[in-house]
Protein backbone atom coordinates (compact mmCIF):
# COMPACT_ATOMS: atom_id res chain seq x y z
CA UNK A 1 0.00 0.00 0.00
CA UNK A 2 1.88 2.96 -1.05
CA UNK A 3 1.74 6.28 0.97
CA UNK A 4 -0.40 8.07 -1.25
CA UNK A 5 -3.53 5.22 -0.83
CA UNK A 6 -3.08 5.39 3.19
CA UNK A 7 -3.35 8.86 3.41
CA UNK A 8 -6.56 8.76 1.68
CA UNK A 9 -7.83 5.84 3.94
CA UNK A 10 -6.61 7.38 6.84
CA UNK A 11 -8.61 10.77 6.11
CA UNK A 12 -11.91 9.25 5.01
CA UNK A 13 -11.86 7.05 8.19
CA UNK A 14 -11.44 10.07 10.41
CA UNK A 15 -13.88 12.02 8.62
CA UNK A 16 -16.54 8.84 9.15
CA UNK A 17 -15.51 8.56 12.65
CA UNK A 18 -15.96 12.44 13.78
CA UNK A 19 -19.36 12.09 11.96
CA UNK A 20 -20.63 9.28 13.86
CA UNK A 21 -18.95 10.85 17.32
CA UNK A 22 -21.04 13.98 16.22
CA UNK A 23 -23.85 11.58 15.29
CA UNK A 24 -23.82 10.51 18.84
CA UNK A 25 -23.73 13.55 20.35
CA UNK A 26 -26.44 14.76 18.62
CA UNK A 27 -28.50 11.63 19.79
CA UNK A 28 -26.79 12.02 23.57
CA UNK A 29 -28.37 15.25 23.86
CA UNK A 30 -31.51 14.31 22.52
CA UNK A 31 -32.21 11.45 25.29
CA UNK A 32 -30.82 14.18 27.59
CA UNK A 33 -33.49 16.42 27.14
CA UNK A 34 -36.06 13.76 27.15
CA UNK A 35 -34.53 12.30 30.73
CA UNK A 36 -34.14 15.88 32.26
CA UNK A 37 -37.93 16.03 31.32
CA UNK A 38 -39.11 13.21 32.92
CA UNK A 39 -37.28 14.43 35.61
CA UNK A 40 -38.51 17.57 36.01
CA UNK A 41 -41.90 15.98 35.57
CA UNK A 42 -41.44 13.40 38.62
CA UNK A 43 -40.14 16.19 40.72
CA UNK A 44 -42.89 18.35 40.33
CA UNK A 45 -44.97 15.35 40.77
CA UNK A 46 -43.40 14.78 44.30
CA UNK A 47 -43.99 18.28 45.50
CA UNK A 48 -47.70 18.40 44.27
CA UNK A 49 -48.15 15.64 46.66
CA UNK A 50 -46.20 16.45 49.11
CA UNK A 51 -48.04 20.32 49.37
CA UNK A 52 -51.50 17.73 49.55
CA UNK A 53 -50.41 15.35 51.70
CA UNK A 54 -48.91 18.29 54.15
CA UNK A 55 -51.83 20.64 54.25
CA UNK A 56 -54.20 17.80 55.24
CA UNK A 57 -52.03 16.31 58.40
CA UNK A 58 -51.46 20.13 59.46
CA UNK A 59 -54.09 20.74 61.84
CA UNK A 60 -52.91 24.58 62.11
CA UNK A 61 -54.77 26.07 59.39
CA UNK A 62 -58.10 24.45 60.09
CA UNK A 63 -60.67 26.43 60.27
CA UNK A 64 -64.62 26.31 62.45
CA UNK A 65 -67.50 26.71 60.35
CA UNK A 66 -70.61 28.56 62.29
CA UNK A 67 -74.43 27.63 61.25
CA UNK A 68 -76.79 29.72 62.61
CA UNK A 69 -80.63 28.89 61.50
CA UNK A 70 -83.49 31.52 63.21
CA UNK A 71 -87.43 30.40 62.76
CA UNK A 72 -90.12 33.11 63.50
CA UNK A 73 -93.80 32.90 63.88
CA UNK A 74 -96.18 35.65 64.07
CA UNK A 75 -99.70 34.42 65.50
CA UNK A 76 -102.36 36.93 66.21
CA UNK A 77 -104.53 36.93 69.44
CA UNK A 78 -107.70 37.02 69.56
CA UNK A 79 -110.59 37.99 71.78
CA UNK A 80 -114.34 37.49 71.47
CA UNK A 81 -113.33 37.10 67.89
CA UNK A 82 -111.12 40.58 67.66
CA UNK A 83 -107.54 40.64 67.13
CA UNK A 84 -106.14 42.68 69.88
CA UNK A 85 -102.42 41.53 69.55
CA UNK A 86 -99.95 39.46 68.05
CA UNK A 87 -97.83 36.46 69.27
CA UNK A 88 -93.83 36.05 68.43
CA UNK A 89 -92.28 32.81 68.63
CA UNK A 90 -88.56 32.92 67.82
CA UNK A 91 -86.53 29.39 67.42
CA UNK A 92 -82.47 29.83 67.16
CA UNK A 93 -80.29 27.14 66.43
CA UNK A 94 -76.28 27.07 66.28
CA UNK A 95 -73.78 24.32 65.03
CA UNK A 96 -70.37 24.40 64.98
CA UNK A 97 -68.39 21.55 62.31
CA UNK A 98 -70.06 18.52 62.55
CA UNK A 99 -68.39 17.65 65.79
CA UNK A 100 -71.54 18.02 68.00
CA UNK A 101 -71.68 21.45 69.39
CA UNK A 102 -74.96 22.45 69.46
CA UNK A 103 -77.42 24.63 70.85
CA UNK A 104 -80.55 25.91 70.65
CA UNK A 105 -82.95 29.00 72.00
CA UNK A 106 -86.55 29.31 72.17
CA UNK A 107 -88.69 32.74 72.78
CA UNK A 108 -91.89 34.02 72.79
CA UNK A 109 -93.80 37.40 73.33
CA UNK A 110 -97.29 38.58 73.22
CA UNK A 111 -97.57 42.09 72.07
CA UNK A 112 -100.56 44.77 72.05
CA UNK A 113 -101.48 45.53 68.91
CA UNK A 114 -101.20 49.46 70.44
CA UNK A 115 -97.78 49.10 70.88
CA UNK A 116 -96.72 48.06 67.60
CA UNK A 117 -97.96 51.12 66.64
CA UNK A 118 -95.99 52.97 68.93
CA UNK A 119 -92.47 51.23 69.28
CA UNK A 120 -90.30 51.73 66.00
CA UNK A 121 -88.47 48.05 67.64
CA UNK A 122 -91.55 46.42 67.55
CA UNK A 123 -92.60 47.81 63.73
CA UNK A 124 -88.86 46.72 62.56
CA UNK A 125 -89.47 43.37 64.12
CA UNK A 126 -93.22 42.70 62.40
CA UNK A 127 -91.51 43.92 59.01
CA UNK A 128 -88.99 40.98 58.80
CA UNK A 129 -91.87 38.58 58.61
CA UNK A 130 -93.22 40.49 56.09
CA UNK A 131 -89.66 41.27 54.11
CA UNK A 132 -90.05 40.20 50.24
CA UNK A 133 -86.26 39.23 50.72
CA UNK A 134 -86.70 36.60 53.53
CA UNK A 135 -86.90 33.50 52.41
CA UNK A 136 -90.37 32.29 53.71
CA UNK A 137 -90.76 28.71 54.74
CA UNK A 138 -93.43 26.27 54.17
CA UNK A 139 -95.22 24.81 57.41
CA UNK A 140 -93.24 21.65 56.90
CA UNK A 141 -90.87 22.26 59.33
CA UNK A 142 -90.67 20.79 62.60
CA UNK A 143 -91.22 24.41 64.36
CA UNK A 144 -94.59 25.10 61.88
CA UNK A 145 -96.53 21.51 62.62
CA UNK A 146 -100.08 22.34 64.06
CA UNK A 147 -99.87 26.70 62.91
CA UNK A 148 -103.00 27.29 60.71
CA UNK A 149 -102.78 28.40 57.24
CA UNK A 150 -101.78 31.75 56.65
CA UNK A 151 -99.80 32.48 59.80
CA UNK A 152 -96.47 34.51 58.79
CA UNK A 153 -93.40 32.45 59.16
CA UNK A 154 -89.89 32.76 58.09
CA UNK A 155 -86.75 30.42 58.12
CA UNK A 156 -83.03 31.79 57.81
CA UNK A 157 -79.93 30.33 57.73
CA UNK A 158 -76.89 31.90 57.84
CA UNK A 159 -73.03 29.75 57.86
CA UNK A 160 -70.32 31.34 58.74
CA UNK A 161 -66.33 30.26 58.52
CA UNK A 162 -63.90 31.17 61.33
CA UNK A 163 -60.30 30.88 60.88
CA UNK A 164 -58.21 29.87 63.62
CA UNK A 165 -54.63 30.98 62.11
CA UNK A 166 -54.52 33.55 59.74
CA UNK A 167 -50.28 32.52 58.97
CA UNK A 168 -49.44 29.01 57.95
CA UNK A 169 -46.97 27.41 60.15
CA UNK A 170 -45.04 24.58 58.42
CA UNK A 171 -43.94 21.05 60.50
CA UNK A 172 -40.18 20.93 59.13
CA UNK A 173 -40.23 17.32 60.23
CA UNK A 174 -43.12 16.16 59.21
CA UNK A 175 -42.25 18.02 55.51
CA UNK A 176 -38.76 16.56 55.43
CA UNK A 177 -40.09 13.50 55.56
CA UNK A 178 -43.21 13.50 53.17
CA UNK A 179 -40.57 15.20 50.78
CA UNK A 180 -37.90 12.40 50.29
CA UNK A 181 -41.10 9.76 50.70
CA UNK A 182 -42.65 11.10 47.70
CA UNK A 183 -39.10 11.90 45.94
CA UNK A 184 -38.22 8.16 46.85
CA UNK A 185 -41.61 7.05 45.23
CA UNK A 186 -40.49 8.68 41.96
CA UNK A 187 -37.27 7.00 42.15
CA UNK A 188 -35.57 10.31 42.93
CA UNK A 189 -32.73 9.85 44.88
CA UNK A 190 -30.44 12.84 43.75
CA UNK A 191 -29.00 15.01 46.87
CA UNK A 192 -31.24 17.67 47.53
CA UNK A 193 -32.06 20.92 49.04
CA UNK A 194 -34.60 22.66 50.04
CA UNK A 195 -36.12 25.77 52.04
CA UNK A 196 -39.50 27.19 53.22
CA UNK A 197 -40.40 30.74 52.31
CA UNK A 198 -43.40 33.17 52.50
CA UNK A 199 -42.55 35.38 49.80
CA UNK A 200 -43.28 33.98 46.28
CA UNK A 201 -39.97 32.99 44.57
CA UNK A 202 -40.38 35.12 40.93
CA UNK A 203 -43.21 37.16 42.50
CA UNK A 204 -42.53 40.99 42.95
CA UNK A 205 -41.49 40.38 46.29
CA UNK A 206 -38.83 38.41 45.71
CA UNK A 207 -36.22 40.48 45.74
CA UNK A 208 -37.04 41.11 49.07
CA UNK A 209 -36.01 37.63 49.99
CA UNK A 210 -32.03 38.03 49.95
CA UNK A 211 -31.73 34.60 51.44
CA UNK A 212 -33.68 33.35 48.51
CA UNK A 213 -31.92 34.66 45.99
CA UNK A 214 -28.58 33.35 47.52
CA UNK A 215 -30.35 30.04 47.24
CA UNK A 216 -31.32 30.17 44.01
CA UNK A 217 -28.23 32.00 42.63
CA UNK A 218 -25.93 28.71 44.91
CA UNK A 219 -27.46 26.04 43.82
CA UNK A 220 -28.98 27.08 39.92
CA UNK A 221 -32.62 26.17 38.77
CA UNK A 222 -35.02 25.03 41.36
CA UNK A 223 -38.68 23.77 41.90
CA UNK A 224 -41.25 25.26 43.95
CA UNK A 225 -44.84 24.69 45.66
CA UNK A 226 -47.48 26.03 47.29
CA UNK A 227 -48.06 24.81 50.64
CA UNK A 228 -51.61 25.71 50.95
CA UNK A 229 -53.30 25.39 47.68
CA UNK A 230 -57.09 25.09 48.57
CA UNK A 231 -56.50 27.75 51.12
CA UNK A 232 -57.34 31.25 50.42
CA UNK A 233 -57.15 32.75 53.73
CA UNK A 234 -54.13 32.17 55.30
CA UNK A 235 -50.73 33.40 53.91
CA UNK A 236 -49.08 30.90 51.80
CA UNK A 237 -45.69 29.21 52.32
CA UNK A 238 -43.98 28.45 49.72
CA UNK A 239 -41.36 25.11 49.46
CA UNK A 240 -38.11 25.49 47.26
CA UNK A 241 -36.46 22.24 45.97
CA UNK A 242 -32.79 22.24 44.81
CA UNK A 243 -31.15 19.24 43.22
CA UNK A 244 -27.24 20.47 42.57
CA UNK A 245 -26.34 17.04 41.16
CA UNK A 246 -29.05 17.66 38.79
CA UNK A 247 -27.48 16.87 35.64
CA UNK A 248 -24.86 14.25 36.61
CA UNK A 249 -28.64 12.46 37.89
CA UNK A 250 -29.88 12.42 34.46
CA UNK A 251 -26.74 11.39 32.87
CA UNK A 252 -26.37 8.51 35.63
CA UNK A 253 -30.09 7.43 34.08
CA UNK A 254 -28.67 7.67 30.84
CA UNK A 255 -25.26 5.37 31.68
CA UNK A 256 -26.16 2.15 29.29
CA UNK A 257 -26.16 4.11 26.45
CA UNK A 258 -23.38 6.28 27.27
CA UNK A 259 -21.55 3.68 28.10
CA UNK A 260 -22.30 1.51 24.55
CA UNK A 261 -21.62 4.69 22.43
CA UNK A 262 -18.12 4.95 24.60
CA UNK A 263 -17.24 1.49 23.83
CA UNK A 264 -18.14 1.81 20.18
CA UNK A 265 -16.14 4.62 19.49
CA UNK A 266 -13.16 3.41 21.69
CA UNK A 267 -13.34 0.14 19.69
CA UNK A 268 -13.70 1.79 16.09
CA UNK A 269 -10.63 4.33 17.28
CA UNK A 270 -8.28 0.98 18.85
CA UNK A 271 -9.31 -1.25 15.71
CA UNK A 272 -8.07 1.49 13.12
CA UNK A 273 -4.65 2.25 15.41
CA UNK A 274 -4.12 -1.43 15.32
CA UNK A 275 -4.83 -1.62 11.98
CA UNK A 276 -2.86 1.09 10.89
CA UNK A 277 0.07 0.03 13.41
CA UNK A 278 -0.08 -3.25 12.26
CA UNK A 279 0.01 -2.13 8.50
CA UNK A 280 2.99 0.66 9.06
CA UNK A 281 5.08 -2.40 11.15
CA UNK A 282 4.70 -4.91 8.16
CA UNK A 283 5.71 -2.34 6.09
CA UNK A 284 8.93 -1.43 8.05
CA UNK A 285 9.38 -5.09 8.49
CA UNK A 286 8.98 -5.53 4.75
CA UNK A 287 11.80 -2.59 4.18
CA UNK A 288 13.99 -4.11 6.69
CA UNK A 289 13.69 -7.91 5.34
CA UNK A 290 14.63 -6.08 1.83
CA UNK A 291 17.64 -4.43 3.57
CA UNK A 292 18.60 -8.06 5.00
CA UNK A 293 18.54 -10.12 1.94
CA UNK A 294 20.44 -7.34 0.62
CA UNK A 295 23.19 -7.45 2.61
CA UNK A 296 22.95 -10.95 3.15
CA UNK A 297 23.55 -11.32 -0.84
CA UNK A 298 26.28 -8.76 -0.66
CA UNK A 299 27.61 -10.45 2.34
CA UNK A 300 27.81 -13.75 1.07
CA UNK A 301 28.81 -13.21 -2.80
CA UNK A 302 32.57 -11.67 -1.98
CA UNK A 303 33.45 -14.57 -0.02
CA UNK A 304 32.49 -16.68 -2.84
CA UNK A 305 33.57 -15.35 -5.20
CA UNK A 306 36.93 -15.09 -3.69
CA UNK A 307 36.66 -19.07 -2.75
CA UNK A 308 35.52 -19.44 -6.62
CA UNK A 309 38.67 -17.04 -8.09
CA UNK A 310 41.02 -19.39 -5.93
CA UNK A 311 39.60 -22.64 -6.52
CA UNK A 312 39.71 -21.37 -10.45
CA UNK A 313 43.69 -20.64 -9.89
CA UNK A 314 44.16 -23.00 -8.79
CA UNK A 315 43.05 -25.44 -11.08
CA UNK A 316 44.42 -23.96 -14.03
CA UNK A 317 47.04 -25.07 -15.80
CA UNK A 318 48.08 -22.90 -17.42
CA UNK A 319 49.13 -20.95 -14.29
CA UNK A 320 52.76 -21.86 -13.24
CA UNK A 321 51.62 -23.31 -9.69
CA UNK A 322 54.86 -22.80 -7.17
CA UNK A 323 54.34 -23.82 -3.50
CA UNK A 324 54.10 -20.10 -2.61
CA UNK A 325 50.89 -19.23 -4.49
CA UNK A 326 49.52 -22.72 -3.79
CA UNK A 327 49.61 -21.60 -0.05
CA UNK A 328 48.31 -18.39 -0.59
CA UNK A 329 45.16 -19.65 -2.59
CA UNK A 330 44.80 -22.34 0.06
CA UNK A 331 44.84 -19.54 2.44
CA UNK A 332 42.11 -17.38 1.03
CA UNK A 333 39.98 -20.49 0.74
CA UNK A 334 40.02 -20.87 4.44
CA UNK A 335 39.65 -17.64 5.54
CA UNK A 336 36.82 -16.64 3.22
CA UNK A 337 35.45 -20.21 4.30
CA UNK A 338 35.59 -19.43 7.76
CA UNK A 339 34.41 -16.06 7.31
CA UNK A 340 31.15 -18.12 5.82
CA UNK A 341 30.54 -19.92 8.47
CA UNK A 342 30.79 -17.32 10.89
CA UNK A 343 28.14 -15.18 9.04
CA UNK A 344 26.13 -18.62 9.21
CA UNK A 345 26.72 -19.04 12.24
CA UNK A 346 24.50 -15.50 13.23
CA UNK A 347 21.89 -16.50 11.22
CA UNK A 348 21.61 -19.82 13.11
CA UNK A 349 21.80 -17.51 16.75
CA UNK A 350 19.13 -15.45 15.93
CA UNK A 351 16.86 -18.38 14.57
CA UNK A 352 17.37 -20.12 18.16
CA UNK A 353 16.79 -16.90 19.79
CA UNK A 354 13.57 -16.03 18.08
CA UNK A 355 12.72 -20.03 18.40
CA UNK A 356 12.97 -19.45 22.44
CA UNK A 357 15.63 -22.76 22.71
CA UNK A 358 18.50 -20.44 23.94
CA UNK A 359 19.92 -22.20 26.27
CA UNK A 360 22.90 -21.19 28.42
CA UNK A 361 26.08 -23.82 29.61
CA UNK A 362 27.31 -21.97 33.11
CA UNK A 363 30.30 -22.77 34.38
CA UNK A 364 33.07 -20.39 36.15
CA UNK A 365 34.80 -18.14 33.71
CA UNK A 366 37.51 -16.05 33.88
CA UNK A 367 35.74 -12.56 32.24
CA UNK A 368 39.54 -10.85 31.85
CA UNK A 369 40.53 -14.40 29.83
CA UNK A 370 37.26 -13.96 28.21
CA UNK A 371 38.43 -10.30 26.93
CA UNK A 372 41.99 -11.20 25.82
CA UNK A 373 40.67 -14.04 23.72
CA UNK A 374 38.38 -12.07 22.16
CA UNK A 375 41.41 -9.58 21.85
CA UNK A 376 43.08 -12.07 19.99
CA UNK A 377 40.54 -13.16 17.83
CA UNK A 378 39.97 -9.67 16.47
CA UNK A 379 43.69 -8.70 16.24
CA UNK A 380 43.92 -9.30 12.59
CA UNK A 381 40.96 -7.34 12.01
CA UNK A 382 42.77 -4.53 14.23
CA UNK A 383 45.96 -4.85 12.52
CA UNK A 384 44.76 -4.20 8.71
CA UNK A 385 42.87 -1.12 9.75
CA UNK A 386 46.35 -0.07 12.24
CA UNK A 387 44.52 0.10 15.21
CA UNK A 388 45.05 -0.21 18.52
CA UNK A 389 43.17 -1.84 21.70
CA UNK A 390 44.21 -0.71 25.26
CA UNK A 391 42.73 -3.21 28.34
CA UNK A 392 42.48 -1.60 31.73
CA UNK A 393 41.58 -4.79 33.61
CA UNK A 394 41.00 -3.17 37.03
CA UNK A 395 38.48 -5.75 38.78
CA UNK A 396 39.51 -7.67 41.52
CA UNK A 397 36.24 -10.05 41.37
CA UNK A 398 36.89 -11.16 37.73
CA UNK A 399 35.12 -14.95 37.54
CA UNK A 400 31.44 -15.78 37.44
CA UNK A 401 28.94 -18.23 36.56
CA UNK A 402 28.28 -17.56 32.60
CA UNK A 403 28.12 -19.53 29.43
CA UNK A 404 31.65 -19.45 28.08
CA UNK A 405 31.03 -19.24 24.23
CA UNK A 406 28.42 -16.71 24.69
CA UNK A 407 30.02 -14.25 26.73
CA UNK A 408 33.24 -14.83 24.54
CA UNK A 409 30.65 -13.77 21.44
CA UNK A 410 29.86 -10.65 23.12
CA UNK A 411 32.76 -8.89 23.71
CA UNK A 412 33.90 -9.97 19.69
CA UNK A 413 30.72 -7.94 18.62
CA UNK A 414 31.21 -5.15 20.58
CA UNK A 415 34.86 -5.26 19.56
CA UNK A 416 33.53 -6.10 15.93
CA UNK A 417 31.43 -2.98 15.47
CA UNK A 418 34.08 -0.93 16.84
CA UNK A 419 36.24 -1.41 14.60
CA UNK A 420 33.36 -1.45 11.41
CA UNK A 421 31.80 2.03 12.72
CA UNK A 422 35.38 3.89 12.89
CA UNK A 423 36.35 6.46 9.76
CA UNK A 424 39.76 6.24 10.55
CA UNK A 425 42.35 4.15 12.75
CA UNK A 426 40.51 2.69 15.48
CA UNK A 427 41.11 3.19 18.78
CA UNK A 428 39.36 0.93 21.63
CA UNK A 429 39.77 0.92 25.29
CA UNK A 430 38.37 -2.03 27.23
CA UNK A 431 37.73 -1.59 31.55
CA UNK A 432 36.33 -3.49 33.79
CA UNK A 433 35.53 -2.72 37.54
CA UNK A 434 33.54 -4.39 40.31
CA UNK A 435 30.35 -2.62 41.71
CA UNK A 436 28.64 -4.11 45.07
CA UNK A 437 26.59 -6.30 42.59
CA UNK A 438 29.12 -7.43 39.97
CA UNK A 439 31.50 -6.81 37.22
CA UNK A 440 31.42 -3.88 34.43
CA UNK A 441 32.74 -4.25 31.34
CA UNK A 442 33.49 -1.10 29.58
CA UNK A 443 34.04 -1.11 25.62
CA UNK A 444 34.93 2.24 24.48
CA UNK A 445 35.58 3.44 20.47
CA UNK A 446 36.16 6.42 18.77
CA UNK A 447 34.00 5.85 16.10
CA UNK A 448 31.31 7.89 14.44
CA UNK A 449 28.73 7.80 17.55
CA UNK A 450 25.28 7.48 17.70
CA UNK A 451 22.57 9.98 17.93
CA UNK A 452 19.97 9.78 20.55
CA UNK A 453 17.53 8.80 18.27
CA UNK A 454 19.40 5.57 17.22
CA UNK A 455 20.56 5.06 20.73
CA UNK A 456 16.68 3.62 21.42
CA UNK A 457 17.11 1.36 18.49
CA UNK A 458 20.15 -0.32 17.69
CA UNK A 459 19.61 -3.52 19.97
CA UNK A 460 16.38 -3.95 17.33
CA UNK A 461 16.63 -7.01 15.69
CA UNK A 462 18.48 -6.19 11.98
CA UNK A 463 18.93 -2.69 12.87
CA UNK A 464 22.10 -0.81 11.21
CA UNK A 465 23.10 2.65 12.04
CA UNK A 466 22.89 4.54 8.82
CA UNK A 467 26.09 5.23 7.68
CA UNK A 468 25.23 7.08 4.30
CA UNK A 469 26.25 3.74 2.39
CA UNK A 470 24.47 0.99 2.95
CA UNK A 471 27.38 -1.18 1.87
CA UNK A 472 30.02 0.39 3.54
CA UNK A 473 29.77 -1.56 6.55
CA UNK A 474 29.23 -4.95 6.24
CA UNK A 475 26.80 -7.18 8.48
CA UNK A 476 23.09 -7.89 9.10
CA UNK A 477 22.26 -5.87 12.04
CA UNK A 478 21.98 -8.96 14.33
CA UNK A 479 25.17 -8.72 16.24
CA UNK A 480 23.38 -5.91 19.21
CA UNK A 481 20.51 -8.27 19.07
CA UNK A 482 22.31 -10.95 20.01
CA UNK A 483 24.21 -9.31 22.45
CA UNK A 484 21.32 -7.85 24.90
CA UNK A 485 19.54 -11.35 24.75
CA UNK A 486 22.86 -12.72 25.88
CA UNK A 487 23.13 -10.03 28.53
CA UNK A 488 19.47 -11.07 30.08
CA UNK A 489 19.85 -14.70 29.92
CA UNK A 490 22.71 -13.84 32.08
CA UNK A 491 20.49 -11.53 34.36
CA UNK A 492 22.93 -8.53 33.21
CA UNK A 493 21.84 -5.59 31.44
CA UNK A 494 23.34 -2.84 28.67
CA UNK A 495 23.98 0.39 28.01
CA UNK A 496 25.48 2.84 25.76
CA UNK A 497 26.61 6.08 26.18
CA UNK A 498 27.54 8.14 23.06
CA UNK A 499 27.25 11.20 20.94
CA UNK A 500 27.59 11.91 17.24
CA UNK A 501 31.47 12.31 15.85
CA UNK A 502 32.35 11.16 19.40
CA UNK A 503 32.27 7.85 19.58
CA UNK A 504 30.53 4.96 21.96
CA UNK A 505 30.91 3.54 24.81
CA UNK A 506 28.98 0.20 26.03
CA UNK A 507 28.90 -1.08 29.76
CA UNK A 508 27.66 -4.01 30.50
CA UNK A 509 27.20 -4.96 33.96
CA UNK A 510 27.01 -9.20 35.10
CA UNK A 511 26.04 -10.24 38.86
CA UNK A 512 28.50 -12.17 40.42
CA UNK A 513 26.29 -14.66 42.24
Amino acid sequence: MNKRVLTIIISLFSVALLALILIQVYLIKGDFRANEELFIQNVNDALDNTSSKLERFDTTTSYKKIKKRIQGIRQPVLFDGKKIGYTFDVFTTLSIDSNGVHSSQYSSKVLPVDSLNLSPLAKTFFNSFKNPKQKLQSKSNDLFQGIPAGDDIFDETIEQNFYKNYKQKVDTLLLDSILRSELKKQKIRSKFYYMVTSLNPGGHNHGDLKMAENFSDSLGEGYKVCLSPSNRFVEPQFLIVRFPDQDRTVFRSMWMLLTMSSAVIAILIFSFYYIMASNLKQKKLSVIKNDFISNMTHEFKTPISTISLASEMLSDSSISQTPEKQQRFLKMIRDENKRLSVLVESILQTSILDKGEFKLKLSEVDVHDIINSAINNTQLLISQRQGNIQTFLKAQKFKLQADRVHLTNIIFNLIDNAIKYTRGVPEIVITTSNTAEGILIEVKDNGIGISKENQRKIFDKFYRVPTGNVHNVKGFGLGLSYVLAVVLKHNGTIAVESDPGKGSTFKVHLPIS
